[in-house]
């Protein structure tokens, strides 16, 4: 029995020992298996200087913008001296177009070469009333030249062509022998006027300047005297006197 017992004591010694060790076993740490990472690579740096490059861009703008006004400024000199088309390099057509050429919306310029039509209108209106007719279509010629679709070509074409079929008559003066107030020319105005007091025509004189334009009247005036000539003046570079006659003939 003693025997048995002690037996029993043993198996159960060893027993333990054994799941002693196995505790301790699953007790020891399990070796793991350490992965290196790479290193993210560090964020790009933002080196560029948006305060300068803005700075920059306003100054590019605001130079090309100076050099738009300077050739603006020269256009509009160059159409106030009548430079219209020539010369060509500093005519006003040119200085309009380079500005347009730069900013294709530019109002100034734009209105610019509009105007410059509408001053070749102007200048070929004045002309047929003048009977000086080569000259007139020249500048209505032109005219097509900058802007073959303005308004204003068509009807100017139509009034030159009544003016060519007109029975007025225009005579053009020496402007040398004007501006001398020379004895010939105030005699063949005493002619002219005479002829406006048989016919009754109305009298349009052009002259470059008031003073010549009256004189001019004047010396008309003076052939006629108890008949008071009827007429209108205006300035114009070639002196002229057109006499527009009544239609119905009489005085």
């Amino acid at each position: 029995m003693i025997g048995k017992m002690s037996y029993m004591r043993g198996i159960r010694g060893l027993l333990l020992a054994i799941g002693a060790a196995l505790i301790l076993n699953n007790c020891q740490p399990t070796q793991q298996r350490v992965v290196e990472l790479p290193a993210p690579e560090p964020e790009p740096v933002d080196t560029r200087d948006y305060a300068a490059e803005a700075r920059v861009e306003y100054e590019a703008e605001l130079s090309r913008q100076r050099r738009i006004a300077d050739v603006l400024f020269e256009g509009v000199k160059a159409l106030n001296a009548n430079r219209l088309m020539t010369p060509l390099e500093n005519s006003a057509l040119t200085y309009f177009n380079r500005a347009l050429a730069m900013d294709s919306g530019n109002e100034v310029a734009l209105q610019g070469i509009q105007d410059i039509v509408g001053k070749y209108l102007q200048l070929a209106s004045e002309a047929g009333r003048q009977g000086q007719f080569a000259s007139a279509e020249s500048y209505l010629r032109r005219a097509e030249q900058v802007d073959r679709e303005h308004p204003g070509i068509a009807p100017a074409w139509v009034a030159l062509e009544q003016e060519k079929q007109s029975s007025d008559e225009v005579h053009t003066l020496d402007g040398r022998a004007l501006a001398n107030q020379s004895p010939d020319l105030s005699a063949k105005l005493g002619e002219i006027g005479q002829k406006i007091r048989e016919s009754g025509a109305f009298v349009l004189i052009t002259a470059p300047n008031d003073a010549q334009a009256r004189w001019i009247y004047a010396q008309m005036q003076a052939a006629v005297e108890g008949y008071r000539i009827r007429g209108n003046i205006e300035m114009g570079g070639t002196p002229t006197i057109r006499l527009i006659l009544p239609t119905d003939g009489g005085a």
